[in-house]
């Protein structure tokens, strides 16, 4: 067994854990003694073995509930040594390589496991685990419902069977599961907490309030029901009622990385409330290894975090998160290179499409690209063009530079733009919106490029841009990236409206047309996403939509990042109606203004 895997290698070099999903209830493979010695009464030899392995599982099982898991995968291995055919001895061994963050090598033991023992209802829930881990929703819902079918009833895999309907936008199938385990067991506050949160995702923030009150009256110190509470309030536009509930979430929190998941939560709420001093500091917690979306990047240096001098120093600041909030977060690059001085100098390592609009717009530094990859379910980043790393004194992620300069709504500067449109790309643009009919050319992009259950509720669906879409007088050009032949055809075949493309550009690759598309279109209106980001980062005139709580606004009715952009701002999540009426009544007086203007 030795031969298949090097121990030394796995936890030496250990990666981060992939991150449980939201909600996710684990299982640990403790060692079933009982059902192993039934496995081997008709096998004197198998059952010889197993009575020396029973001290090895022991201890092993005792250092991973200490988390002590380089120690209890060394102590599994020789147990398999002892028998590579220990159906528990492998399912713990997977176990072992899932929590040290290598859920490839994880998954070869499960199968052996499963191969020696296909009726281990906990191998089949922990197998449902790395499915969902890795969004093979499918896959994960097979599996716990044959855990379920060899131990029915099981509340924890019912659990997870929900949370997987749930991501799988199933919210009917989920709650019916839901209600059906919580009658046969009413007292228990994980079930209730589960309902919440199938409620929450499919829009109901209200209700799920009432499922997580009855979850916390069940067990007052159950931190995923407090921080799921907070995260409802934020849903429902009341950040500042949030914040009590994710003081008692940490107070309560079960793991670390259930608490680095709160800090994350407080951290949006604390900067969609505008305490950005205090919030910036919190957010430092979005590059924790436990924190589910954060980013790794490969460096063979310390993260630096954006604190202390820095004048005269050579500083690498590495892109992070979306395309959005790179371009957002670079308009603090230039304060940024004024504080290093002459004497110091700036890399900024940026996703390889705004590679030449940086160029241009920040000539005083050098501008590379990072590369990013998924491992184990992970997104890992690098920058391949740097050789020696010793040639930097600091690097960071970009967002680490803002605390310096964002520290109050009060301290974001006035200007029209940061970066610097290509001015042949410009005319270009100029030249074929001149091509379209008559009228004020207005923008439009309505969602992101990810856009699954969890997210889509952050922006309003396209059938709702009905009143936007039939102003008189606009003319309207698309400037959403990605399949959007659906939304046209619906606007040509039900409203009679023509959404406009501008000839060979790709929204989705060519970043300098669609930054010089921005500049030239009279009006872009849409959600945050890159499209808006580029088009008011080179002045563009944008008028943004978005909920209360979206943490850009910092509790103003404006966006404080693009001082000259607009905010149509719905109260809660999911409640656009107002919002895009609003917007539709403002644009039958621009585009007015501009017709009589010409």
């Amino acid at each position: 067994m030795t031969a298949l895997i090097d121990i030394d290698a796995l936890t030496e070099n250990p990666a981060a854990p992939a991150a449980e999903p939201d909600g996710a209830v684990s299982i640990e493979a403790k060692p079933d003694l009982k059902r192993a010695r039934s496995l081997n009464l008709q096998d004197t030899d198998a059952a010889d073995r197993l009575r020396k392995l029973v001290p090895m599982l022991r201890e092993a099982h005792k250092l991973l509930s200490d988390q002590q898991v380089p120690k209890a995968a060394r102590k599994t291995l020789e147990a398999l040594d002892v028998d590579p055919d220990s159906a528990i001895a492998n399912h713990m061994m997977g176990l072992c390589l899932d929590k040290l963050g290598h859920i490839s090598r994880a998954l070869d033991f499960y199968e052996r496991a499963w191969r020696l023992d296909p009726m281990d209802a906990a191998l089949h829930h922990n197998l449902g685990m790395a499915a969902w881990k890795l969004d093979m929703l499918d896959a994960a819902e097979r599996f716990y419902r044959i855990a379920l079918e060899i131990n029915p009833g099981d509340v924890d895999v019912t659990i997870n069977l929900a949370g997987v309907m749930r991501d799988n936008g199933r919210f009917a199938d989920a709650i019916e599961i839901l209600r059906a385990t919580i009658y046969a067991n009413q007292e228990n506050a994980s079930l209730w907490n589960s309902l919440g949160t199938v409620l929450l995702e499919q829009g109901a923030a209200d209700q799920a309030l009432t499922f997580y009150d009855e979850a916390l009256r069940l067990n007052p110190k159950f931190g995923r029901a407090w921080h799921n509470t907070a995260y409802a309030r934020v849903n429902l536009g009341k950040p500042d009622w949030a914040m009590e509930a994710y003081d008692n979430a940490l107070e309560f929190a079960a793991c670390r990385s259930d608490s680095v998941n709160m800090h994350y939560g407080r951290a949006l709420t604390l900067l969609a409330l505008g305490r950005l001093e205090e919030a910036w500091k919190e957010y430092d917690i979005r590059l924790d290894a436990d924190y589910g979306g954060a980013t790794l990047f490969i460096s063979p240096k310390p993260m630096w975090f954006g604190d202390g001098d820095v004048a005269g120093k050579r500083v690498l600041l590495i892109g992070e998160q979306g395309l959005g909030d790179e371009v957002l977060f670079a308009s603090c690059f230039q304060e940024f290179i004024d504080e290093l001085g002459p004497d110091g100098h700036l890399t900024i390592a940026c996703e390889h499409r705004l590679r030449p609009l940086f160029e241009r717009s920040f000539p005083a530094a050098r501008i590379i690209e990072h590369r990013t990859v998924s491992h184990e379910s992970r997104d890992v980043r690098g920058v391949p063009e740097i050789t020696d790393w010793d040639e930097f004194d600091l690097w960071a992620p970009i967002a680490s530079i803002v605390k310096r300069y964002r520290s109050s709504v009060e301290e974001f500067p006035y200007r029209e733009s940061f970066l610097t449109a290509d001015e042949s790309r410009l005319a270009e643009m100029r030249a074929a919106l001149a091509a379209l009919p008559a009228g004020p050319k207005i923008g439009l992009c309505w969602k992101s490029k990810l856009m699954n259950v969890k997210r889509s509720k952050y922006f309003s669906a396209f059938e709702q841009w009905k009143p936007i879409l039939q102003t008189p007088g606009a003319v309207f050009v698309s400037m959403q990236y990605g399949d959007t032949s659906e939304e046209i055809a619906f606007a040509r075949d039900e409203l009679g409206v023509e959404i406009h493309t501008i000839p060979d550009l790709d929204l989705m690759k060519d970043l300098e047309g669609v930054a010089a598309a921005g500049a030239a279109l009279d009006l872009v209106i849409g959600p945050a996403n890159a499209s808006t980001n580029l088009a008011a980062s080179v002045g563009g005139v944008i008028w943004q939509i978005g909920q209360k709580t979206h943490w850009p606004f910092h509790n103003t009715d404006r966006l404080p990042w693009y001082p000259t952009a607009r905010a149509f701002i719905a109260e809660r999540i999911g409640e656009w109606d107002g919002a895009l009426a609003k917007t539709a009544n403002a644009l039958k007086e621009f585009v007015a203004a501009r017709t009589n203007a010409r």
